[in-house]
């Protein structure tokens, strides 16, 4: 199955068959989830969700629970990742499953359906260089989606100024800002939450904190392999590696806010989502 997901994932473009084809591949882990149960072999914690809001590292996020090491150990199978906000699961996630891209308010997570014992890791960043990384992606390296809406959005980011697109992402982001607003102070034994910005400064700490939440213990060789694999150069490289055309998840242009930004856009954000800049834990 694992195998089968990663051709699914890595090798499909065409939106209707990669959509399906993840479908597919749900069907198999539900499948899979139930021959767990009937045997009683459900492990001890039964799901993993990473979560947190776009443009905040999911991706290095799902490279390290996706990572064959850290799968031996949990022994779950990595989801496709789906439109969860839009449809969650009726009868909660599959057995024995890792589930990236978990895009909800900590209310909506509250409501899903949870038949296993489950930990979700919350990895957040900066709203304003989430803007600064949103932008980038609408106009360079973000694949056409299956939302007329949002295809319509980028294409007036692509042919507006660069300041008046940081505005558009901005505006747009209003709703995304109060999901993230949801999460701060929340107070969950199954909920640990991180900042991509400790990530950048020293991931081995992060790592750490990250694997523990989730009862991964690896030998001190597996940890070093798995720092490695999932370094952002590293991560960045195979990405490059594996699309035709030059872009990547991982900016090379690594320009934040501060770089960016002019007092309009800082009005602009604190207009949007008042005050969280502050309750993240970041200096104005």
């Amino acid at each position: 199955m694992s195998a089968v997901r990663e051709w699914a994932t890595a090798r499909l473009q065409w939106a209707p068959l990669r959509n399906g084809t993840k479908y597919a591949v749900h069907g198999m882990a539900r499948a899979r989830g139930r021959s767990l149960e009937r045997r009683g072999a459900v492990p001890e914690i039964g799901n993993i969700l990473a979560a947190g809001p776009q443009k905040a590292g999911s991706q290095w996020l799902k490279a390290l629970f996706d990572h064959p090491l850290v799968r031996a150990h949990t022994g779950l199978m990595t989801l496709p990742q789906l439109d969860y906000q839009l449809a969650p699961p009726a009868k909660g996630f599959p057995a024995g499953t890792f589930v990236p891209g978990v895009y909800l308010s900590y209310p909506e997570f509250e409501a899903l359906a949870k038949p296993h014992p489950l930990r979700l890791v919350y990895l957040s960043r900066d709203p304003r260089d989430m803007v600064v990384s949103g932008y980038w992606s609408a106009v360079k390296t973000h694949r056409v989606g299956h939302l007329p809406e949002v295809e319509k959005l980028r294409e007036r980011i692509r042919t507006a100024s660069y300041e008046d697109g940081l505005l558009a992402i901005i505006d747009s982001a209003a709703q995304l800002f109060r999901d993230m607003d949801t999460w701060v102070g929340v107070e969950d034994e199954r909920v640990a939450r991180f900042k991509l910005e400790d990530v950048a400064k020293d991931q081995r700490p992060v790592v750490l904190g990250m694997l523990a939440h989730t009862g991964v213990t690896l030998s001190d060789t597996d940890l070093e392999q798995v720092l490695r694999d999932v370094d952002r150069g590293t991560l960045q490289s195979k990405d490059l590696a594996r699309r035709k055309d030059g872009e990547s998840h991982y900016r090379v242009n690594q320009s934040g806010h501060e770089d960016v930004f002019s007092d309009v856009h800082y009005a602009a954000i604190e207009r949007v989502a008042p005050g969280l800049i502050e309750r993240l834990g970041y200096a104005m």
